[in-house]
């Protein structure tokens, strides 16, 4: 029997709604939500790009223990030109 990689989508969106981020889900994790067939891992979200929401996010990311993998830095100045930080995959 194959083992089944559990997806990290559940535990995303909890940390991030316990720590009050503000953020709407999108990309393929958002159609599986809407009950379209799981073709994506990855959980891709916009934030509020304002300094008490993106202070929550950095709580929300510690707890996580996502750490930035990619290009530019996490900083709002980033966020409001429409740059997208990554993070790697966790369970």
């Amino acid at each position: 029997m194959a083992h089944l990689t559990p997806n990290p989508i559940l535990k995303v969106l909890s940390v991030l709604n316990q720590c009050r981020v503000q953020c709407l889900l999108m990309g393929g994790q958002a159609c599986v939500l809407y009950g379209a067939a799981e073709f994506s891992r990855d959980t891709d979200i916009a934030v509020l790009a304002d300094a008490d929401n993106l202070r929550q996010l950095g709580v929300a990311l510690d707890r996580l223990q996502a750490v930035p993998i990619a290009v530019p830095p996490f900083d709002a100045s980033y966020l409001l030109r429409g740059h997208a930080v990554h993070f790697p995959a966790f369970a």
